[in-house]
């Protein structure tokens, strides 16, 4: 994916290309976004901070919310590929615990961690028919992870501590909300962490031998 360009030049009329001038508005919205928050930021402050128009704005997107779910996807559809390619890997169960934390859940806040900060904080300003949209991405991607922990446990490597679900929501959980905490360590990078994160769920699903 594109490396994003977190500010947008100010030195006067810049070249049009829609691609370009998507990109700088999702990145001016996403600092406006954390550091004003979603409701107090207007299009109007977007698009100045840009430098760019209302036009091209609304040439993208028909709102500003349609505009959040987009920055919601800039993640997801990241984390949902990665997802896909581990689950079509031939690793048992463990193995493939270890990775989806390491490489699916932790290592895409390198790179995604404003957006991931913006949606937790923010999505409570989504109407149901925008959530109802993200909740299919959300919705396969816990079932990717469900179904690891369920194969585990159906054959016998890991312990049935809970329903499948209730586990993957509290692996989900504890790597999603390390965004809280991830700068502030700064000595370990997000898959590093993802490797221990996942080593300690391993062994305390393992079923002893």
């Amino acid at each position: 994916m594109a490396a994003r360009t977190r500010k947008a030049s100010r030195r006067g009329p810049e070249p049009r290309d829609p691609g370009t001038t998507r990109q700088a508005l999702l990145s001016s919205a996403l600092a406006l976004f954390e550091r004003l928050g979603y409701d107090a930021t207007s299009v109007q402050q977007i698009v100045d901070d840009a430098n760019r128009t209302k036009g091209a704005f609304y040439h993208h997107w028909e709102s500003k919310e349609a505009l959040l779910r987009d920055l919601h996807d800039e993640f997801i559809d990241d984390q949902l590929e990665r997802a896909r390619a581990v689950i079509g890997r031939d690793l048992p169960p463990d193995d493939m615990l270890r990775v989806l934390v390491a490489e699916v859940l932790m290592e895409p806040l390198s790179v995604y961690k404003p957006e991931t900060t913006v949606f937790l904080h923010e999505h409570r300003f989504l109407s149901d028919a925008a959530f109802a949209e993200i909740k299919l991405k959300r919705d396969e991607f816990e079932n990717i992870v469900v179904g690891v922990i369920q194969r585990g446990m159906d054959s016998g490597v890991f312990k049935n501590v809970g329903t499948p679900q209730l586990v993957a929501f509290g692996v989900i959980g504890m790597c999603a909300w390390s965004y809280t905490w991830l700068e502030a360590d700064g000595k370990l990078s997000p898959r590093q962490i993802g490797e221990t994160y996942g080593d300690i769920l391993v062994n305390g699903l393992a079923v002893s031998g």
